[in-house]
């Protein structure tokens, strides 16, 4: 079967296309994944401002910790982060 390079071009950009198009469909998801994964860690952690300070020390953060992570851009994993602080702290001694 012979094609013209017209067919063949036509089906190339539009492989392309569909690769793109695909890519970017992907990579929305993944980003709208990670802002719903961020937003339900944000809640979580705003939760923990409602506990007493002894129980905040027991888990092995501080009120301050808890709201600086709460307060943290939907674009960061705000229990992660509140983790790193706390962990921070007390390798520093603070």
């Amino acid at each position: 079967m012979v094609h013209s390079v017209n067919e063949e071009d036509f089906a190339m950009e539009d492989y392309a296309l569909h690769r793109a198009e695909a890519a970017e469909a992907t990579g929305s998801l993944a980003l709208l994944w990670n802002l719903l994964r961020n937003w339900g860690a944000r809640r979580a952690v705003a939760r923990l401002d409602a506990l007493d300070d002894l129980l905040l020390d027991d888990i092995g953060v501080t009120r301050p910790e808890v709201r600086w992570a709460a307060g943290l851009p939907l674009s960061v994993n705000a229990a992660l982060e509140l983790e790193e602080r706390a962990n921070r702290r007390r390798r520093h001694g603070l």
